[in-house]
């Protein structure tokens, strides 16, 4: 026969399973409690779903309108600029003089080479004078004592007389010569206009100094109008010769424009590539000198992804953005970019269509985290 539990026992087991469910409430509202913290610190993001770039990719442009024909005009030589005959935005014909340079350098080397001339046209004529009277002397010693000896006498003051003529003329030619070229140097201090055109640019002033080979003015034709651009070498490899660009005018009139040529390289020192385009000016709206926006719509050959430009950031000179798993936790994720249109940037590589990226708050993000995204997204 079972016997009865004493009121100590039955007491003690009473203590004992109260305080059981003591620790299990604690620990249960410990868990709570420690969950509701975590949540708490879980950041609040943003995010949008990754999706297919658009085929038709436009690429912005922009620049000066230009004439087919265009220069820089700079003088041969050196000089102080004593007059400025034509200013911006004049049209000039071919041979039209836009400038006259002084130099006064060039004036004393004209000076001194006049004078040199003249003294030794001078000594010429004084050493043919002497060197015949010496031949005539020695004709006549001879005449009155002809000899073998005396015949040589004659052709020695002969070849003497030649040798000395012929030094002074050399001398007179090399200073001829001087002359030509000092007066050929003042003509080139006359600037004149290389063919018929409008003056885009002045760089130069009255009483300011010329350097050699320093532009002064920019001349263009005013027909055939054109735009210079500089893409990067992908994007320049998107653009192909027939395409068609817009560009706008300041009234906001489309213009049309036709790509006619695309440089085959870069340029070393910016590593762009040039882009010429033939502009449609039927209508008269545009002038040289006008800058100009616009863009060149191409088709995208390879397959690439659209995400926010926002969503973007640049972590040790990479650039990354932040991927959401179905549990929400972020991971890192290191992208290249390609171009950017309306606030949306191009991927090439690292993330794929309907993959859940971060657009806001970021800033509070490290690899692995768990984030709490916002409702509405």
């Amino acid at each position: 026969m079972k016997k009865s539990l004493s009121k100590k026992q039955s007491v003690t087991l009473t203590g004992v399973i109260a305080l059981a469910i003591i620790l299990s409430t604690w620990n249960f509202l410990k868990v709570q409690g420690a969950n509701e913290k975590t949540k708490r610190n879980q950041p609040s993001v943003k995010t949008t779903l990754v999706k297919e770039a658009d085929k038709n990719t436009p690429l912005k442009i922009s620049g000066f309108v230009r004439g087919e024909n265009r220069a820089d005009i700079a003088p041969a030589v050196s000089g102080t600029v004593l007059q400025v005959l034509k200013k911006e935005g004049d049209t000039v014909k071919k041979g039209h003089i836009l400038a006259i340079i002084k130099s006064e350098q060039t004036d004393a080397q004209i000076a001194a080479a006049n004078s040199g001339i003249s003294a030794l046209t001078k000594t010429l004529s004084d050493s043919k004078k002497y060197y015949d009277q010496l031949v005539d002397q020695a004709k006549e010693a001879r005449d009155a004592n002809p000899s073998d000896s005396a015949d040589e006498a004659v052709q020695s003051a002969q070849r003497q007389r030649d040798l000395q003529i012929q030094g002074v003329k050399n001398q007179l030619i090399a200073a001829q010569g001087s002359l030509d070229i000092n007066k050929t140097a003042k003509n080139n201090f006359i600037i004149t206009s290389p063919f018929a055109g409008t003056i885009t640019n002045l760089y130069v002033r009255e009483g300011g100094f010329a350097n050699f080979s320093m532009p002064l003015f920019s001349l263009s034709t005013p027909n055939n109008l054109e735009i210079e651009t500089y893409l990067s070498a992908s994007d320049a490899r998107k653009v192909s010769i027939g395409d068609i660009a817009t560009f706008e005018t300041e009234k906001g009139v489309l213009i049309s424009a036709t790509v006619v040529t695309v440089s085959a390289g870069s340029d070393s020192s910016n590593f762009k590539t040039l882009v010429r385009l033939s502009l449609d000016n039927s209508a008269g709206l545009i002038r040289l000198g006008d800058f100009l926006h616009g863009q060149i719509m191409t088709v995208r050959k390879d397959q690439a992804v659209s995400i926010p430009k926002n969503s973007i950031v640049s972590r040790g000179g990479d650039q990354i953005v932040f991927v959401l798993d179905e549990k929400n936790i972020a991971k890192q994720q290191l992208i290249k970019v390609g171009s950017e249109y309306a606030g949306f940037v191009e991927v090439s590589e690292g993330l794929s269509i309907n993959q859940r990226i971060v657009t806001s708050g970021q800033q509070y993000l490290i690899n692995g985290i768990t984030t709490k995204p916002d409702a509405t997204n």
